[in-house]
């Protein structure tokens, strides 16, 4: 049995209304965001996803 030794993403839920806007290169912003994992710290890199968990970009956690 082998184990997954890769580190887990962090997790950021944006709005439907976010998603194209975001999509573009647009910034993230906290109105925007209805999840995300408690366990984000600031610098730290993180998944930008929309309700159905589909990966619209990455970025790096401002807190």
């Amino acid at each position: 049995m082998s184990v997954n030794k890769t580190p887990r993403r962090k997790r950021l839920v944006i709005s439907d209304a976010a998603v194209p806007f975001v999509a573009r290169g647009g910034r993230v912003f906290g109105r925007q965001v209805i999840d995300a994992d408690l366990d984000i710290v600031d610098g730290e890199e993180v998944l930008v996803v929309d309700r159905n968990d589909r990966v619209i970009t990455t970025t790096r956690a401002i807190l």
